[in-house]
């Protein structure tokens, strides 16, 4: 699972369940180091370098998990490139005085070694950059809560029968640029903040979505029934997903998809 902090922030690592006599044998990009947990969960200081540090965490009978910690890109928002790439301009304002709608402090640097990283067990950082341009570096934001939310939606739709390796991301991220590019006129759109994405399922490989009501005919109704499961899993996760959500129909350029974000406030549309 993929996971960012700015420069010099600290990462905490608990395990859950976790036996308080038994020890994990931490592997980071600079040493390895064996945690006693006790009350007290390791902490991995972010390098001052950004960039994509793994830490693998080794427990009993070879069991491991690996996260990527992404240390992120500062910037100042001194204009609108940051090292060439277009992103525009956030608004200076949270919206209502929101912190979730605060300006980002930094961005996740993708590059031709990091852009197939597998930021989730099913999802790669590919698969959320915005559509802008194939160059790179490009930058991105990336919600953990979201690939989270997005997991357990795969999951669900998997036990529906739907076998699907991942979710079809139609848009992830965002540049306040690109939003703009395309016809958007929301300036606080949660695609450019990193925590919203457009999804569909697609077992054909068609980039479209699939027929998951078995009518014979993709419509509407196919991500109304994406959207129920969408609604299951949040309803099952309490607080851990509150945000927005929304049904889009079929499109001459598209097939219909759900909207799903972590904005901190319940909206449907």
């Amino acid at each position: 699972m993929a996971v960012t902090v700015m420069p010099g922030d600290t990462v905490p690592v608990s395990v859950e369940g976790r036996d308080a006599s038994s020890s994990y044998r931490i592997e980071t990009p600079a040493d390895t180091t064996t945690w006693s947990p006790g009350d007290a969960p390791w902490s991995f200081i972010a390098p001052d370098v950004p960039g994509l540090y793994p830490l693998v965490v080794h427990g009993a009978n070879d069991a491991s998990i690996q996260l990527q910690v992404f240390v992120l890109e500062p910037w100042d928002h001194d204009g609108t490139h940051l090292d060439g790439y277009r992103i525009g301009r956030y608004e200076s304002e949270p919206r209502r005085g929101l912190e979730t709608y605060e300006r980002p402090e930094g961005f996740i640097r993708v590059t031709e070694e990091t852009r197939t990283t597998q930021v989730a067990p099913h999802f790669r950082l590919e698969q959320f950059l915005c559509k802008q341009t194939d160059a790179l570096p490009q930058f991105v934001l990336l919600d953990t809560r979201l690939l989270q939310l997005l997991e357990d939606v795969l999951a669900t739709v998997r036990e529906r029968g739907h076998d699907i390796p991942t979710l079809y991301i139609m848009s992830g991220f965002r540049t306040p640029h690109y939003n703009r590019a395309i016809g958007n006129t929301s300036t606080y759109s949660r695609h450019l903040y990193g925590d919203a994405a457009d999804i569909f399922v697609d077992a054909t490989g068609n980039a479209r979505m699939d027929d998951l009501t078995g009518t014979g005919r993709v419509t509407e109704a196919d991500a109304e029934l994406l959207a129920d499961i969408v609604d299951a899993v949040k309803a099952e996760n309490g607080e851990a997903y509150v945000g927005g959500m929304g049904v889009y129909g079929s499109a001459p350029h598209r097939g219909p998809f759900v909207h799903v974000d972590l904005r901190g406030q319940r909206a449907r549309w």
